[in-house]
C-alpha cells in the first residue's frame, strides 16, 4: 500500500517526464533528489516488483469492471508496468483466494487511479477522464464492501487449518493473509483518497457524485 500511496500523490503532481517507463526511475523515487538515494530507490523498487512478479499473477483491468475489458491484453495493461505492477496471490485454497482475490481488486483500483492520474500528466486527458468516470464506481462499491473483506481475512488468519486440507499448508496462507490485511486496513483510507484524486478528472455527474460515494464509503468502512 505504500507504494501505491505514493503512486496516488505523485501522479497528480510530477511532470510528465517523471514517468517514463523507458527510463530507470521509478514514480516511487522520482521526488529523491539525491542521485545515491534515487539510485538506491529504483534499485529497491526493482527487487521489489521482480519478487512480485514471481509471486504472483498479472492482474487483468477486466477484473476490476468489464468497462476495463479493452486494456486486458499485457501490451495495454497498466498493471503490467512496472510503477504500477498488480499481482494476484494464489495459496491453492479456494477460500483464501477468494479474499485474496477480493484484495487484489482494492489494490487494482487504488493503483488504476495512480495510472489515470499518470495519463492526465502525460497530455493523455481524454483517455483519463473516461478511465476516471468508469472507475468512480468500482471505488464506491469497493469502499462498501471493504469492512466485510476485513472480517473475513481476520476470520482466517484467527484460525487457517480451517482452510487447508493439509495442515502443512498454513503456514503458507497466514504468509499471504498477514500483508493483504494490511492492504484492507489501508483501504479505509487510500479508496476514499483514490476517489478524492480522480473527482477532478471525472466528469458531469460522475465527479459531481464523488462526494457522497467518499462519505458512503467512509461510514460503510468504518473500523
Amino acid at each position: 500500500m505504500n507504494v501505491k500511496s505514493a503512486l496516488l500523490g505523485l501522479a497528480l503532481l510530477f511532470p510528465a517526464s517523471a514517468f517514463a517507463e523507458d527510463a530507470v526511475d521509478f514514480v516511487k523515487c522520482a521526488g529523491e533528489e539525491d542521485a545515491k538515494k534515487k539510485d538506491k530507490c529504483n534499485a529497491t523498487e526493482a527487487k521489489r516488483v521482480a519478487k512480485a512478479r514471481t509471486a504472483s499473477t498479472l492482474y487483468k483491468p477486466s477484473m476490476l469492471s468489464e468497462k476495463f475489458a479493452a486494456l486486458d491484453d499485457d501490451a495495454k495493461n497498466p498493471f503490467n508496468q512496472d510503477s504500477f505492477y498488480v499481482g494476484v496471490i494464489s495459496t491453492g485454497s479456494k477460500d483464501v483466494d477468494a479474499v485474496l482475490t477480493s484484495v487484489a481488486k482494492i489494490d487494482g483500483a487504488i493503483t488504476m487511479a495512480s495510472y489515470i492520474g499518470h495519463l492526465n500528466k502525460t497530455g493523455k486527458a481524454d483517455e483519463a477522464k473516461a478511465l476516471a468516470t468508469d472507475l468512480i464506481p468500482v471505488l464506491t462499491k469497493l469502499g462498501e464492501e471493504v469492512k466485510a473483506i476485513k472480517e473475513s481475512i481476520e476470520k482466517i488468519k484467527a484460525n487457517p487449518t480451517a482452510v487447508v486440507s493439509n495442515p502443512m499448508d498454513a503456514p503458507k496462507v497466514v504468509k499471504a493473509i498477514v500483508p493483504a490485511l494490511a492492504t484492507v486496513v489501508g483501504a479505509t483510507v487510500e479508496l476514499p483518497k483514490a476517489l478524492g484524486a480522480i473527482k477532478p478528472l471525472a466528469g458531469g455527474a460522475a465527479g459531481a457524485a464523488v462526494d457522497a460515494a467518499k462519505d458512503k464509503a467512509a461510514d460503510k468502512a468504518g473500523m
